[in-house]
């Protein structure tokens, strides 16, 4: 039977593997709130590749070699940066044909992490949601990675990983492990996102309300963007 199964931080999938078989045919990472939107919406305007560092020293390493920076720590984006997290600002104008270096507190670690666990990678949102499941449902096994927010869960996430499971399941009827269940019957009682999380909260706080607005629009683009362990690309074929 297919297994979809759904990791609500990093950390806990991959300790729970430890010592025993730990690849899945695919997994799909997600952090709605802001990373994969703000990744998907970049490749979605023209950037050439996005490249997740965990380090804020190493993106600047990335600045020398002709990346464009980005990220956060906080929410805000770091001294030096040429871009924040925030997905509005990565325009057409502004990442056309660009390699991007990206970190984020939670999203670029969970993409890392991700590369222990399967070969083939994708980055989803609620932007690109439907040709993201498309592909997925190629797959027989499927790790469904949640960034979370710093290690804890994410209200976000949840929803977003239950819509996929409740897209994939009606594909294929997958098997659902436990923490599948609990985001497919989340995503089954709200039935459209609904941003209101502690993160949601802070960012709108921060006066990032434009982006969590955005981050909960749902097919924007068609793209399929995939991490081949060291950079993001769209997927062509």
């Amino acid at each position: 039977m297919s297994l979809l199964n759904v990791s609500f931080s990093p950390d806990f999938l991959l300790s729970s593997r430890e010592d025993k078989e730990s690849h899945f045919d695919a997994c799909v990472v997600i952090d709605v709130l802001r990373a994969t939107s703000t990744i998907v919406t970049a490749l979605s305007n023209g950037a050439s590749e996005v490249l997740p560092v965990l380090n804020l020293e190493d993106a600047i390493e990335f600045d020398k070699k002709g990346y464009l920076i980005g990220g956060e720590r906080g929410g805000i984006k770091p001294s030096g940066f040429a871009l924040g997290n925030s997905p509005v600002e990565y325009r057409m104008d502004v990442v056309m044909n660009k390699r991007i270096c990206l970190t984020t507190t939670n999203g670029t670690k969970a993409l890392i992490n991700a590369r222990k666990l399967a070969s083939d990678i994708y980055v989803a949102s609620f932007l690109n949601l439907s040709a993201t499941v498309e592909k997925l449902s190629k797959y027989e096994n499927i790790a469904i990675i949640c960034a979370g927010n710093d290690g804890d869960v994410s209200y976000e996430d949840t929803q977003l990983a239950g819509c996929i499971v409740e897209k994939l399941h009606a594909i294929r009827g997958y098997d659902l492990s436990d923490s599948a269940l609990i985001a497919f019957n989340l995503w089954q009682k709200l039935g459209r996102p609904q941003f209101t999380g502690s993160h949601a909260r802070k960012l709108i706080k921060l006066g990032f309300e434009r982006d969590v607005e955005y981050c909960s629009s749902i097919d924007v683009n068609s793209i399929v963007a995939l991490y081949d362990g060291e950079v993001i690309r769209k997927f062509e074929g």
